[in-house]
């Protein structure tokens, strides 16, 4: 626009900065070119354009036109104008004949242009802006006449004195620049290494540090599979347990300070558990009940497990029930004090008859115990035979072997509750059966298998009860302990007893009466060490060597006279001792059919450890008959019969045999102890 030469004069024709509205508005009217405007307004563009004309080189043949519009613009203002107003063809011209760029009347001159000034001025410095020509009418502008400004020169400092004028910074984008776009890397030639870039240090990989294959890879990945789901095994474990433990019952049974405590400071690191089972299948009442005191060393290296029989008759120091109210001392069944009181009169029993400190009440329902052997689909068990395992309803095989639900009923179900008078060989059987199914929960394959052992867990959190202070990982250790340990560092025994069926005055209930002194010195010995003392020990150890000597038996017979009365001529009472249902009237059959006579038979009301025959005054020698009839009865003398005799069937019972008159009275005997203890070589040949 502005650099192209416009037309239609003859004096106009290729003049720059010339248009139309110039042409036309005469001589009032200067034409304004687009780098005038640019340049006013400070542009960038315009300044390098106006750089551009200033200092290009011209073109052909236009040397002697731009010639004379310079000296045209060195002309004074007068002299432009009358130039303007005519020429040598009459027609108006720019100042300094048609040459001459017309500038417009009220605006600023053009920036780079010469400006006006007296003959003879010097033409200012290209880029530098220009001096306004003094108007009439107006002071004179100072400094009209601009100093000539050296050129400088390129690699030399600036000439002192002179001010250099500011040129505008370029614009950071022009419209006839377009903005580059940085390119992304280039990607390395195939085979070629990418260089590094500056300033950056290339890391050399560690040495022996073979690039993960994908097998590794893989493994990774696996080990992370793996880790996963091991975490969430252990969630899983761990809301089981929140779960079961806020799930069992909970009482307050402990009074760890209670005044019938002795030496609680021999106490301290030792753990005494009282383990009592209710429930045994077959029982009830009394009987029903199996009690171990289980009291563990400090190092764990060491367990006593003492039974407790359950009408054992015993002092219940005052107590608080399970309801909350206050229960006065009372002497009974030491069942009682459960069954009657709750468990914290039976801890409290426990403590006044044996001075221990109870750390742990566990209360197992025995009934439930064969559901917690089928919940882990079968409990594996080693049986050594022995009186405590002959006496259940259905013995295990000798030997390893797997219990099921029903195999472990009948093993805990007395098969002759009278010969158990104790309670001790139910309980033990008891402790041997909640030890192996709980070292059996444990165990890796349950532990792992979450539908087993939701199910026991499930089933296990009805039939314990704890007290408040008992935690699941109490029962673990416990039962750990009972299982790891074998040989002598477990000790078993019961409390001595002196009389089996003993009858007070005025009641009806018979009671086991236990030995005070040897009771008094077996629990000082587990509070001093937990273990036994050591003549129960030989005691113990004693009796398998004492049992094989039957000649020792027809020694004594000096006394033993022969039967002098015949069975014709006795009448005898026959009393069922023991648990099983009409065993009275079979044995008063086998009597009628030796000749005896019978009179009543009925049922005894205690328990007694084996058969009895009991006489009054004057009937000795009719005891005696009775007794050769029944092999294993003992005589027992009583003042309330009178002439009387009676027979109490109790454990041991194995039939009726044939007596003849003038035989010893004690001559079946031996034999039948001889056939009893023939089986014994055989427990010796069984190891677990």
């Amino acid at each position: 626009m502005g650099d192209e030469p416009t037309r239609g004069g003859a004096g106009d024709r290729d003049v720059p900065g010339r248009t139309r509205r110039g042409r036309s508005a005469g001589a009032g009217a200067d034409p304004v070119t687009v780098e005038q405007l640019l340049a006013r307004q400070g542009s960038a563009v315009g300044s390098r354009r106006a750089a551009r004309r200033g200092t290009a080189d011209p073109a052909p043949g236009a040397g002697p036109r731009r010639e004379a519009a310079a000296a045209a613009r060195d002309r004074p203002e007068q002299n432009r104008r009358a130039d303007r107003r005519t020429d040598g063809s009459g027609a108006a011209t720019g100042p300094g004949g048609a040459d001459g760029p017309a500038v417009r009347a009220g605006l600023p001159p053009v920036p780079g242009a010469a400006t006006a000034g007296p003959a003879g001025s010097a033409t200012p410095r290209s880029g530098s802006p220009p001096v306004p020509a003094a108007q009439p009418g107006l002071p004179a502008v100072p400094q009209s006449q601009p100093a000539p400004v050296p050129t400088p020169q390129s690699g030399l400092p600036p000439v002192p004195g002179v001010r250099e004028v500011p040129v505008p910074a370029p614009a950071a984008w022009a419209p006839d620049e377009r903005p580059s776009r940085r390119s992304g890397p280039i990607p390395p030639l195939p085979g070629i290494p990418a260089p590094a870039p500056a300033g950056a240090t290339r890391r050399r990989p560690a040495a022996g540090r073979p690039p993960r294959s994908p097998g590794r890879r893989r493994l990774v990945r696996a080990a992370i599979a793996l880790a996963g789901i091991v975490g969430v095994v252990l969630l899983y474990h761990l809301a089981l347990y929140f779960y079961v433990d806020q799930r069992i019952s909970r009482v307050d049974a402990l009074a760890v300070d209670g005044l019938e405590v002795l030496a609680p400071e021999l106490q301290d690191a030792t753990q005494t558990y009282l383990v009592v089972g209710t429930g045994v299948p077959g029982q009830d009442g009394a009987a029903s009940v199996a009690t171990l005191v289980v009291s563990v060393s400090a190092d764990g290296d060491r367990a006593v497990l003492v039974s407790v029989p359950p009408t054992a008759l015993v002092d219940t120091p005052i107590c608080r029930t399970a309801d909350g109210d206050l229960r006065n001392p009372v002497t009974e069944a030491f069942a009682s004090s459960l069954l009657e009181g709750g468990p914290a009169c039976m801890v409290r029993t426990v403590q006044q008859l044996s001075g221990l400190r109870i750390d742990h009440y566990l209360g197992v329902d025995l009934a439930e115990l064969p559901g917690l052997v089928d919940a882990l689909g079968g409990v594996p068990v080693c049986v050594v035979p022995s009186e405590v395992i002959a006496a259940a309803a259905t013995p295990p095989p000798a030997g390893p072997s797997e219990l099921s639900g029903a195999g472990a009923a009948g093993f805990l179900q007395p098969g002759d509750p009278a010969t158990d008078g104790t309670g001790a060989a139910a309980a033990e059987r008891a402790q041997r059966l909640l030890t192996s199914t709980l070292r059996a929960a444990m165990s890796a394959e349950n532990l792992l298998n979450p539908v087993t052992l939701t199910r026991f867990v499930t089933r296990a959190a009805d039939a314990l009860t704890l007290d408040e202070q008992t935690t699941l990982g109490d029962l673990r250790v416990l039962a750990g302990t009972l299982g790891d340990l074998s040989g002598d560092a477990v000790q078993r025994a019961g409390l001595p007893v002196t009389q089996v069926g003993y009858v007070p005055a005025g009641t009806d209930q018979s009671y086991v009466l236990l030995d005070g002194a040897a009771t008094r010195a077996l629990f000082d010995e587990i509070i001093q060490g937990a273990r036994l003392p050591e003549e129960l020990l030989e005691a113990q150890t004693a009796v398998p060597e004492a049992a094989p000597v039957p000649e020792a038996a027809p020694e004594p017979p000096p006394g033993p006279e022969p039967l002098t009365v015949p069975p014709a001529g006795i009448t005898v009472d026959v009393l069922n001792g023991t648990g099983t249902t009409g065993l009275a009237a079979t044995v008063a059959d086998a009597l009628r059919a030796a000749g005896f006579g019978v009179g009543a038979v009925g049922n005894e009301l205690g328990t007694v450890a084996e058969s009895v025959v009991r006489y009054g005054a004057g009937a000795l020698e009719q005891a005696r008959t009775v007794a050769a009839a029944v092999p294993g009865a003992v005589l027992q003398p009583s003042d309330s019969l009178g002439a009387t005799v009676q027979l109490v069937i109790g454990p041991g019972f194995t039939g009726v045999v044939p007596v003849e008159t003038g035989a010893p009275a004690a001559a079946e005997q031996p034999a039948v102890e001889t056939a009893a203890a023939a089986p014994e070589p055989e427990a010796a040949a069984v190891r677990c």
